[in-house]
This record gives C-alpha cells, structure tokens and sequence, in this order.
C-alpha cells in the first residue's frame, strides 16, 4: 500500500451525477475559514475512518485529521473485509503527525458482518498492538471496548505511560501484569465494566476514582485491591468473591452493591455465614489463614465520608466484617439496604455505636422481611450519633414490625422523631407516600405510645388518617 494514499481501500464518498455544483458552492467555504482548534475539535468527534475522508475537502484540509486531538475506532462494514480494518488502523496509527498531543483514543469494536469474535482472537497480538502504540504516542485518555460474545485477552504485559490519566476498558479479560499500575504514575481514573478480573491484585499508587460494574472476580480465593491515594470507588454488581480492600486512607466515597452471583453468600441463610464444611460460600471465605478474622472489605472504608452499602439478604460479607471493624470515625452520609433487616438488625445498631458523626441514615427494608419477632433494645452503651444524626429516612412497602422495631432501636439512641421520615411505596411503583413528625415539646426521645400513634397515623388504611393527618403526606403530634 503506497504509504502517500495509505486509505485507497475505503469506500469513496461520490457526488450523484443529477447534483451538479454551483459557483456559489465552490466560491464559498465558511468552514474551511474556521480556526484550527475548531476544525480538530469537529474531526475528534468523528469515527476515524470518516475523520480520513476529510482530506479531499481541499488543501487546509489534506493532513488535518493527521493532528486530531480525539481518534475513535469503529468497526465498520464499509471496509468489506477484517484485514482492510486492521490495515487501516496500522496505517493510521503509523502516519500520526509526530508531536501532535493525543487527548483520547478510542478503540469501540463491535462485532459485525466482516468483523467477528473468532477474527479478533485470531489477531490478538494485533489489536495489542495498537494499545501500545496509542501509549507511545502519549495518549491521555484510553478506551478499550469489545462487543463480542466472548472475553478479549489483554496482553500479559504492563502498560507504561507519562501521560496516561484515563483508562476504560469494557469487554476484556486483565491479568495481574496489566492490573500492576506502576508504570503509569499519573493514572487516577479507571472504569472497568464486563471484565474477567484475572489477578490476584491491582495495584496503583497514584488512582483516585476506580468504577467497576459486572466485573467478575474469582470464585475461590479473593483479589486484593491496593490503591492508597482512592478518593472514590463503586463497586457495582460484581460476580465472584467480593475482593479484599487495603487501608484507603484518602476515601471520601464509596458505592459498593454485592448482587445475585456473589460467591460470598450461606447456602444455610446464616446471617454471619455458617461452619458447614459442605457450604462453598463460608468454606471458602478465607481462602488464606492471612485473613482470617479480618475484614474484607469494610476496613477499607473507614475513612469514607459517604457510604452506600447494598448485597443480597444471604450474602455475608458485610454481616462478617462488622465484628472486625473499628470506628467510623468521618462518616457522615450512610445508605444500607434490606440485607440489614435481620431479626435483631445487630447491623444497624453497630453502625449507631459506631458512626459518631452520622448526617443522614437511609434504609430501604426488603419487600418481604424476616417473620421472626424482633426483640425489644436498652441502650448497651452511650451513642453520640443522635448529637449530629438530622435525618433518618426508612423507606418501606408496608408499615410493619420491622419498622416498628426500628424506630424503638432509634429511640434507644436517642434520636428524634421529628428527625425521622417514612418513605411508603406501593408494590407496582404508581404511588407514594411520606411522613414526618413534628411535635410541641420539643426534640427530645419519644415514648412507645408516640411510636405507636405515629405507626397509627402512617396507616393509609386507618379511618383516623384524614382526620390526625392535614395533608396525606404529613403525620404531626401534639
């Protein structure tokens, strides 16, 4: 291929023979006039292979996609066959103007007629390629997304960069070589989602915000995270053993949801797990003595600030690491889900004990919640969480015992009912009701009458509701 017309495979963009141009078409080129900046900001939007074709617009415009600041590679049926892609993003790739900075590069490669999964693994080595060279030409910001059926294989190889602050990859299986981060010093943004976590560690000492969403990790033994300058991670849906979180001293927040295929979950419904030998789920929780009566993942969140914690009723892992964890010595903004709602909700009182400076306390109770009675709570020891504690929004289906049993569990630490709202939905979504208490004298610990009238008042189907109640939204005692 003559490396001076390096894109002759390309389908030809071709006038119809019934447009004929006009003086007034060739006489006037507003966009030609543009400023550069301009002009690459509009070629940086555009599919590589439709940036190329720009050439032909006139001389200014012959090697301007040469400098673009953005190249983002698409599978395209245009090319008529696998090889002529590839060709096409060798070539580009090579004929970069040297020095000309590289914000992003992008790499969306989806299966189509000519481009399948069974081509691409055939041609790993190749679009690794590309990877390394899209890092030698000092890209910022890298995405690597496949859509094919099957998994693409990373190179076991790390990557090296100076410049490399994004990465985003989609669809790949990683290694612990290209998990190691040590050779990009300024990375501080990685987004993982549809991987195969292939490692027993990710490492980096300069990320800042990681997002990982249906990532699958091990289903035997765990992977550890070591990032110690984390600002922000969200764990969301993974699949596997939930990995294993090191110290974080710089978190301020973190989102982590264990789903449905968590390996961490008690085949015998055991909140904190069970000693049954025959149950995967406990049998393998440690899978080294190393960790064995440690946290898993809640000492790593100890410095957060703003915590949002969701897993199924039968996964353990946040049930099993409240025995093993200090002080939330910083949070403020708390968010736990219906895996809480145990027959004695031990969760929610420890995180009380020890949540000194608790804001906001969000808990959305499961739809169907447990039948075993709850038992009744005297304060064990002083909380001061009720000293900065401003709302507690419950959000619930029905007004039942366990609501019950939470509000007597706030009154024991001393929390306001006037800080207090219930969030009630129907089953179906189409309504919603909330109610907040208010009451003459004053902010002070209510009794179990209270408790009760205001689980009276709540009641959409109590004849007294209309009547205590001004509004259907507000429940107020006196």
């Amino acid at each position: 291929m003559d490396a001076r017309r390096p894109f002759d495979e390309m389908p030809p963009h071709k006038r119809p023979r019934n447009e004929q141009e006009t003086p007034a078409e060739s006489e006037v080129d507003r966009i030609s006039d543009l400023p550069e900046g301009v002009l690459h900001h509009l070629l940086s939007l555009m599919p590589a292979h439709d940036a190329v074709r720009t050439c032909v617009f006139g001389q200014r415009w012959r090697h301007l996609w040469r400098s673009a600041p953005a190249i983002s590679f698409t599978t395209f049926d245009g090319f008529r066959s696998a090889d002529r892609f590839n060709q096409f993003v060798d070539r580009l790739l090579l004929l970069r103007r040297h020095g000309a900075p590289l914000e992003s590069c992008n790499f969306l490669l989806v299966e189509t007629e000519v481009y399948s999964d069974v081509f691409l693994a055939a041609n790993e080595r190749t679009v690794s390629g590309w990877i390394s060279r899209a890092l030698r030409l000092q890209v910022r910001v890298l995405r690597f997304c496949i859509g094919f059926d099957d998994l693409f294989w990373l190179p076991d190889t790390p990557l090296f960069s100076q410049h490399l602050t994004v990465l985003e990859l989609d669809g790949v299986t990683t290694n612990e070589r290209v998990l190691d981060f040590s050779g990009c010093p300024l990375l501080v943004d990685l987004k993982m989602e549809g991987c195969f976590v292939n490692s027993d560690k990710m490492s980096s000492s300069s990320l800042k915000h990681l997002r990982m969403s249906s990532c699958m990790f091990y289903d035997n033994h765990r992977t550890r995270l070591s990032l110690p300058n984390l600002v922000s991670l969200e764990l969301d849906y993974i699949p596997g053993r939930t990995p294993l979180l090191e110290s974080m001293p710089s978190l301020v927040t973190a989102i982590v949801r264990l789903g449905c295929e968590s390996c961490d979950r008690c085949e015998e419904g055991e909140p904190g797990g069970c000693d049954d030998h025959l149950c995967e789920g406990c049998r393998y929780y440690y899978d080294s003595d190393d960790y064995r009566g440690h946290s898993v993942i809640l000492q790593g969140l100890l410095q957060a600030t703003s915590l949002e914690l969701s897993s199924e009723p039968d996964v353990i892992v946040f049930k099993r690491d409240i025995k093993w964890c200090p002080t939330f010595s910083k949070l403020k903004t708390l968010v736990l889900d219906e895996w809480f709602a145990t027959d004695d909700l031990s969760a929610l009182i420890w995180f009380l004990q020890h949540s000194p400076i608790l804001e906001k306390l969000s808990l959305q109770l499961p739809v169907v919640v447990p039948k075993k009675s709850v038992r009744r709570y005297s304060p064990i020891e002083q909380s001061v969480a009720s000293d900065y504690l401003e709302l507690v929004e419950i959000k619930c289906q029905e007004i039942d015992e366990m609501v019950v049993a939470i509000l007597e569990i706030l009154n024991v630490f001393g929390v306001p009912l006037e800080r207090i709202q219930i969030h009630k939905s129907s089953c179906f979504g189409s309504s919603s009701y909330v109610w907040t208490c208010s009451r003459s004298h004053g902010d002070s610990p209510f009794s179990r009458e209270e408790v009760w009238l205001f689980i009276d008042l709540t009641s959409a189907d109590h004849p007294r509701c209309t009547q205590h109640v001004p509004s259907r939204d507000v429940a107020v005692l006196h």
